[in-house]
Order: structure tokens, then C-alpha cells, then sequence
């Protein structure tokens, strides 16, 4: 209801628009009376005022511009005024305002009772509210019953194309996917976006898209209402409901305002039953990697349950992330959206491939059948840097492993190699690095190893102890050879003078004895210094 139907009103017969005539097409929500100048305390958008001037008349012009400013603030619809004793006609000012911020200005006769203006207002309002939240009940009843019949999606929009009588969409944008009533209606260019005011009872947030609808022929424009499902996944659900061959009535509103609750519950179901078929999947996956599958006729049923099992030849892939501010916490959540990504990713570029996910580690097992199709580096670098220029990887450093080609049952040895692979990447490379096992050259002897006497055997004992003694001696030492005994280097790595680095390398000669010269000498300081690494990174890790 707006200015212009109340205007035909009974109770209003011989009432005047005076002013405001440009705005008569304003929608009315209720009727208030004016007693005071403190409309902002209890004015509401769209309603009418009635007054009898009373708490005008003793305004100031200034007064009275800064009053109707708080009415076209607030959004009042229009304003009643009763000529009575106190007012004999009104005044210039009032009707300029009015016109000035398009605020209808009607006259009654004092013989008007406000009772009767009210309820006449008020009656087509209450009606009107009253079936709204009839449709309301209504639909949550059928949608109810729905449930219970565990529905499929596509059985769910259209039920809801029924309710409306328009064709309905699901979009899910993260997976580039989207079902609907109409197959014609799912391929469009959108032309324009702009909010939908909120309508009664209407608590989610709405657009409203102009858009040209390319799957039908010929082409038609037309406009659709999109509105986002709130949920706990990471999924980016859209409802859309298609605007053909008019726009959306309010008792509508109260269909998609259940039905987006109804769709939440369906997609939270969704949600709650992939996280556990992810960690059953997970699960699975940790056993055949770790070696937990002691029969071949396991390892067969595993990876038939993981849809690989098709071809001869598998390799592991792990991505490790590292947080580019160390300082900082990262949001548990955000590693699982970025990692989630990855995977996303990963599982468009290769096609017989499954995922384990764990904390900052994501490890994938590709099944191939031939060379043309196993991950190299240069393959793994395009992807990465894809996701790199896309902002996923914004707040994070990866590492990347590759095993080597193996068959079904050394699955296990894939992924220690992979393993292995991570811990030297941590050790000695800088981040977003990528790196097959294959080159991992003569680290391989002593990742072998499984406790650090191992290790410590390949070190000389003089080196040890002068470890032992000079560790910032030692740490200059591997510094300087690491630059090619470059002194400048040195002082810049260590933020040291290069007379300090001179003074300590002299030093160094002095203690150590060692020749500069002797490329045997050198190499021996060099594995040292690597295997040192190595022994304090698995302390670390212990």
C-alpha cells in the first residue's frame, strides 16, 4: 500500500495533497501521531505521521529544515495535518520542505478522528502481515514433511519451483557447479547487480542481477534474485531464483526465506557426512602409506576403494606449508581453506589421484600408466605458481616433495622417500622449493639412518670437538665455505665486519688447522657441517 491508495481511502474523503507529489508512490508500513519533535527516538521507516501541528507551531525556520531532514533521514512516507483552531492554514515553509524532500503533505478537516485514519491504514498492514506469516507457516509445514523424505537436491528445487511458479538454480561456486529446474536458464552474462530492500520478515541478504540468459534461443534478458547460504564448509552456495516472467511477490520471500533455512540443513547435513567419509578416507590412506596393510590382497581392496588401481605406476606428493610471518598465528581454518585449494587444484590437473590431509601436510598418490603422466618438477612449478598468482598461497611458503616411480606395493617406500625429501628441504633450502627424490644425491646415505650414531660416525672427531668448543667459529667456517670463501659475503650472511669475519677465519686456520686449499679438506668440513643439520633437526623432531 502506498501515499496515492491511502489517498482513496473512506476516512479521507476531502483531504488535499498540498505537497510532495512526487511522492505518492511511497510504500506505507504504519501510522504514528506526533506529539514532539523527538521523531528520531521512535519514527520508522515508511510510516505516516499524523499531527495537528501542535508541536510545530513554535519551530523556527532552521528548526523546522533540520526536523524534516530527520523525516527524509528516517524515510517517513507522508505527513497528515488536521486544520483546526491552532492552525488555520499551513504554512509556506512546511509545504516548500515537503516538496523539497518529495514527503506527501495531506490536509484534513478537524471534524477527522485519528482513530479512524489509523485503523483504516492499519487494516490492509495487519492483513497483509497476517498472510505473510500464514505463507510462512505454510511453507515451513511443507518443507517439513519434505525432509523426512530425505530428498535429493534437484527433488528440493523443484518443490521450490512448484511454490513459486519460477524455475530455481544452486550454485556452488567453489567447485564451478550449478543445478536447476531449467538447463536453459543456468549459462548467463550478468549485466548489473543491485541490493534488494529488505521486505517484512525478511532476514538474509538478497541481489537482485540483470542478466542476458545465453542457453535459451533466442537469447532473452531477464532478471534473477541470488541470495547466499550460509554454512559451515567451505562450499560458496548461491539460490537462485529466476525472475521470469516477473519480479518476486513478498508472499515469495517467505518461500525462499524457508528455503534457504531448508537448504542450510541439507548442506550442513552434506558437510557433516563428508567430513566423516574425509577422515575414513584419510585413515585409509595413512595405513597404505605407512605400511599398516601387511596383505597384497589389502593393499588391492585399498586402492580399489580409492579408485586407483587402474594402472601400474604411482608416485607420492607432499606439500608442506610454512607461515610466511612466523610470528604470527595462523587461523586453523585458514590452513584448511588454503590446503583445501591445493587439493581442489590438484585434483583438476590429474585425474586418478587421492589426497591425505594433515594439519600443514598435504600428501597426494597419483596412479599413471605410463612416463607421459607422472608429476615432474616443472609440471608441480606450474600449479604452484598458478595458485601463487591466485593469492591462495599469499600467506604461506610451501615445500614440495616427489618419490620416485614406484608400483602398488612399494606405496610405503614412495612415501618415505617423500618424507626424507621434506627433511632436507627444511634443512638446507630456502622456501618454495621443489624437489624429487631422485636428486636428493648423497643425502640419501645418511637419511637411511635411523638413530644419530649413524650419523655421527661420518663426522670427523676433530671437527666435533671444534664444533663443540667454537660453535661461532664453526658456524663461520661453514659460512665462508658456502660462499666460496668470500669474505664480503661472509660479513653480510653473519652481519659481521669483514675484518671480524678476517680475524675469525685466522683464527680458524690457527685452531683448526685446516688448508683453504685442500678440496678433500673442504669437503669433509662441508658434510660436517650438512650432518650437523641433520642430527639437530631430528632432536628438534624428537
Amino acid at each position: 500500500m502506498n501515499i496515492k491508495d491511502i489517498l482513496k481511502m473512506h476516512t479521507l474523503d476531502g483531504a488535499r495533497l498540498i505537497a510532495g507529489e512526487n511522492g505518492i508512490l511511497n510504500e506505507i508500513t504504519g501510522v504514528n501521531v506526533l506529539e514532539a519533535t523527538d521523531i528520531a527516538n521512535w519514527g520508522r521507516h515508511g510510516e505516516v505521521i499524523l499531527t495537528s501541528f501542535f508541536a510545530l507551531h513554535n519551530l523556527s525556520e532552521s528548526e523546522l529544515e533540520a526536523f524534516f531532514e530527520k523525516l527524509y533521514n528516517i524515510g517517513i512516507s507522508a505527513i497528515i495535518i488536521k486544520i483546526d483552531r491552532l492552525v488555520t492554514h499551513i504554512p509556506n515553509k512546511i509545504i516548500e520542505l515537503c516538496d523539497q524532500h518529495a514527503i506527501p503533505l495531506i490536509q484534513i478537516n478537524k471534524d477527522v478522528k485519528y482513530e479512524s485514519i489509523i485503523l483504516e491504514i492499519l487494516g490492509p498492514i495487519i492483513n497483509k502481515n497476517m498472510n505473510l506469516l500464514n505463507k510462512y507457516h505454510e511453507v515451513h509445514s511443507e518443507l517439513t514433511k519434505l525432509a523426512l523424505k530425505m530428498p535429493s537436491m534437484d527433488e528440493i528445487l523443484f518443490e521450490f519451483k512448484k511454490m513459486m511458479l519460477r524455475d530455481v538454480s544452486l550454485i556452488n561456486s567453489a567447485k564451478g557447479t550449478e543445478i536447476g529446474t531449467n538447463p536453459e536458464l543456468t549459462d548467463v552474462t550478468v549485466l548489473s547487480t543491485s541490493e534488494v530492500l529488505t521486505e517484512k520478515y525478511v532476514h538474509f541478504k538478497y541481489e537482485r542481477k540483470d542478466v542476458i540468459y545465453n542457453g535459451t534461443n533466442p537469447k532473452i534478458t531477464g532478471q534473477q534474485i541470488r541470495v547466499h547460504i550460509p554454512h559451515l564448509g567451505y562450499d560458496d552456495y548461491e539460490l537462485v531464483i529466476h525472475e521470469l516472467p516477473e519480479q518476486v511477490s513478498s508472499e515469495d520471500f517467505m518461500v525462499i526465506e524457508n528455503g534457504v533455512k531448508f537448504l542450510q540443513m541439507e548442506v550442513l547435513k552434506k558437510y557433516v557426512i563428508s567430513q566423516n567419509l574425509f577422515q575414513q578416507k584419510n585413515n585409509i590412506i595413512s595405513d597404505l602409506l605407512n605400511d599398516r596393510l601387511y596383505e597384497e590382497k589389502d593393499t588391492d581392496e585399498v586402492l580399489e576403494s580409492l579408485t586407483i588401481s587402474k594402472h601400474k605406476y604411482y608416485q607420492v606428493l607432499l606439500i608442506k606449508l610454512y607461515p610466511r610471518d612466523e610470528k604470527k598465528n595462523i587461523d586453523k581454518d585458514l590452513m584448511s581453506q588454503t590446503l583445501r585449494q591445493i587439493r581442489l587444484t590438484f585434483k583438476t590437473s590429474f585425474k586418478d589421484i587421492v589426497f591425505l590431509e594433515k594439519l600443514d601436510v598435504v600428501v597426494f598418490i597419483l596412479n599413471f600408466s605410463d612416463d607421459k603422466s607422472e608429476l615432474t618438477p616443472s609440471s608441480i612449478e606450474k600449479i604452484m605458481n598458478a595458485l601463487v598468482q591466485n593469492n591462495v598461497l599469499k600467506d604461506f611458503y610451501y615445500n614440495v616433495s616427489i618419490s620416485s616411480i614406484v608400483e602398488k606395493l612399494n606405496i610405503p617406500q614412495a612415501n618415505r622417500e617423500v618424507l626424507d625429501t621434506e627433511k632436507v628441504l627444511r634443512l638446507f633450502h630456502n622456501s618454495n622449493n621443489i624437489l624429487p627424490y631422485e636428486e636428493l644425491g648423497i643425502y640419501k646415505l645418511f637419511l637411511d639412518s635411523n638413530n644419530l650414531g649413524d650419523l655421527k660416525k661420518f663426522i670427523s672427531p676433530r671437527l666435533a670437538n671444534f664444533r663443540h668448543q667454537y660453535p661461532l667459529l664453526f658456524e663461520t667456517l661453514q659460512t665462508f665455505l658456502d660462499t666460496n670463501q668470500n669474505y664480503i659475503l661472509t660479513s653480510e650472511k653473519l652481519f659481521l665486519h669483514p675484518k671480524t669475519v678476517r680475524y675469525r677465519i685466522d683464527k680458524i686456520k690457527n685452531v683448526l688447522n685446516v688448508d683453504f686449499a685442500d678440496p678433500e679438506e673442504l669437503l669433509q668440513i662441508q658434510i660436517a657441517a650438512r650432518l650437523f643439520k641433520l642430527i639437530d633437526g631430528r632432536k628438534n623432531s624428537e
